[in-house]
């Protein structure tokens, strides 16, 4: 009978438990001793519903709080309605962190080729429509949002600094014609951390001919990766990587029904492969610099 090594015993029991979360030790190989950082990050929302209950973000936020776990959050500025306040104030004070993913997600890939002074005027944009609504809905909320870390990430994701974060560009972003309406708010991209790149992708944005097709298969698409993505385990086997040492980022979309169908599991095996639950930024990150690109593959010291 074939020998399975480490990796291939841990993959064998992820695909054996069929959409059961991973309440046997089968997983706890890692737990005990090596521990790591998972930060899960949900883009394009937010999509509550005026009951704050029904809604996609309503019940991914339920889901994080039973479970206990921390996220962030990326919001476009366009998709929170006038009533969301309610909903920005319960990411603060579930202790999630709240991303900016600009005012739009079409024209801002990195295929698209927008311009700087777009970019930060967007930025910008976005960021007056959250802090207007946190200080209309909760002044003591707010402050604790301008005292956070500001997290930034583009739509489509990308592999470098954007050239709008890039300090040595500020001056000429402040004269740029564009971000005039917003010229007093330009300091407002110092500090920032740039998280446009991820370690493991959710599956809900690839092509859709290698697309998980139901949430039992995002949830092994995270945990096992596959058609050139890396899943959690690449970067725990067979030797532990660099990026597990820094600490995963985990791409994923709150509006999506696989994934929050499929959450309550994530979770807990991720939990039994030894992970604690984040948000950003990373200690090791500086804000106006590269933080992670996308998809990197697992680098293992010798």
């Amino acid at each position: 009978m074939k020998r399975l090594n480490r990796r291939e015993f841990l993959r064998s029991a992820v695909l054996a438990v069929g959409g059961v979360f991973l309440s046997h030790q089968l997983l706890m190989v890692r737990a005990a001793d090596e521990p790591f950082d998972i930060y899960l990050t949900f883009d394009d929302g937010p999509t509550s519903n005026k009951d704050f209950k029904s809604g996609p973000t309503d019940i991914v936020l339920q889901i994080l709080k039973d479970k206990g776990v921390s996220a962030t959050f990326f919001l476009h500025g366009r998709a929170i309605n006038d009533w969301e306040g309610a909903t920005l104030i319960r990411y603060l004070n579930d202790g999630h962190a709240i991303g900016n993913h600009l005012w739009r997600q079409g024209g801002n890939t990195v295929q698209d080729n927008p311009s700087w002074a777009l970019m930060a005027r967007q930025y910008l944009e976005a960021e007056v429509r959250i802090r207007q609504l946190l200080k209309q809905t909760d002044e003591a909320v707010y402050a604790r949002y301008l005292a956070q870390p500001k997290l930034f990430r583009r739509p489509g994701g990308g592999n470098g600094l954007n050239d709008f974060l890039n300090p040595k560009n500020l001056r000429d972003i402040r004269y740029e014609p564009y971000v005039q309406p917003y010229k007093d708010q330009v300091d407002w991209l110092t500090g920032v951390y740039d998280y446009s790149g991820w370690h493991i992708n959710g599956g809900e944005s690839i092509p859709a001919s290698i697309r998980p097709q139901n949430a039992e298969q995002e949830r092994q698409f995270i945990l096992n990766g596959g058609n050139g993505y890396y899943g959690v385990l690449d970067y725990l086997q067979p030797k532990r990587s660099v990026e597990a040492d820094q600490g995963l980022i985990v791409l994923l979309h709150d509006a999506d029904r696989d994934t929050y169908t499929m959450l309550p599991n994530l979770i807990a095996d991720l939990r039994q492969l030894g992970a604690n639950f984040r948000s950003l930024p990373r200690p090791g990150d500086q804000p106006n610099t590269k933080t992670v690109g996308i998809g990197y593959a697992p680098t293992v010291t010798p």
